[in-house]
């Protein structure tokens, strides 16, 4: 099973792997993603090639050999079997600790393979590992731990994976990200800014209803024939008891039937304009005064 590994930047920049092969330099990265948790794996080049370099016409056995070469792999066989075993291992890589143990046997020192010299080469770069230069992030913790930097403890896990320490500043991707996206167009300058400049954006705030000015005097051109605020108003109580789904739909039907209500009303011609015809407006002529009252 793949799992996710660190790469350093030394990899880049390792004159003895540039030695190999471009497709080599790849496979070899790639040998760390399908690696168990001790850096080991069957060597079995067909396997490997489909695992890594799927889509490409190459010969994977002898790119392994390249690398293999180099000490940067340790091909070596037990009982008749083949395994790869990838060098300090523990060095720059460090697995989490719920991994799956290894269940492939580790380089015997009788082992008379191609790897036999590059496995006692290992075990002695390990024993110098805390004097060599490091490209773990996290070196401080390796020094106090370093005894088992692989099977480590789960309940006092202080060597957290390396998968977790890739990059400090991956953490801080983009500052805005973290604001609110309603409040994105606001600014306060200074400690002491008033809350009301960053409301005064909006051209009615209520509880649950409001709209910039670029909304409301939309709305104010969509619905000439009603009072859009007494409206706006009347229905941010409505959608405080009953909050709907999407307010800014819901208001907008609603204010379109109010405002084609508003046009199916009665209306008289007066001196200011037009003027809805209600009770005031009739003229239900004169009555005449009772006797009790003209005494």
């Amino acid at each position: 099973m793949a799992r996710s590994r660190n790469i350093k930047p030394g990899f880049f920049t390792n004159d003895e792997l540039a030695e190999c092969s471009p497709y080599a330099r790849l496979l070899f990265a790639g040998l760390w993603t399908i690696a168990d948790k001790e850096g080991r794996l069957d060597d079995r080049p067909k396997k490997v090639k489909a695992l890594v370099l799927p889509f490409d016409n190459v010969d994977c056995d002898e790119l392994l050999q390249q690398l293999h070469q180099r000490k940067f792999i340790n091909r070596y066989q037990v009982n008749g079997e083949g395994f790869i075993q990838i060098s300090n291992w523990k060095k720059h890589q460090n697995p989490h600790c719920k991994e799956a143990a290894s269940e492939i046997p580790a380089p015997v020192e009788n082992n008379y393979s191609t790897g036999q010299e590059q496995c006692k080469d290992d075990k002695e770069e390990d024993k110098n590992g805390t004097e060599s230069t490091q490209l773990i992030e996290n070196d401080e913790v390796q020094e106090k731990h370093y005894a088992s930097t692989v099977q480590e403890p789960v309940e006092n896990n202080l060597n957290p994976a390396d998968s977790l320490n890739l990059i400090p500043d991956s953490l801080n991707l983009i500052p805005d990200s973290l604001s609110n996206t309603q409040a994105a167009d606001a600014t306060c300058e200074g400690a002491g800014a008033d809350v009301h400049k960053i409301s005064s954006r909006y051209a009615f705030e209520g509880n649950i209803v409001r709209l910039n000015h670029k909304d409301y005097e939309a709305w104010k051109r969509l619905y000439p024939n009603i009072d859009l605020k007494y409206e706006l108003e009347r229905l941010d109580i409505e959608f405080s008891h009953e909050k709907p789904k999407n307010w800014f739909i819901t208001a907008s039907q609603k204010l379109s039937y109010q405002n084609k209500q508003a046009l199916s009303r009665p209306v008289r011609k007066v001196a200011n304009g037009l003027q809805a015809d209600g009770f005031a407006t009739k003229d239900y002529g004169q009555t005449e005064m009772p006797s009790w009252a003209q005494e």
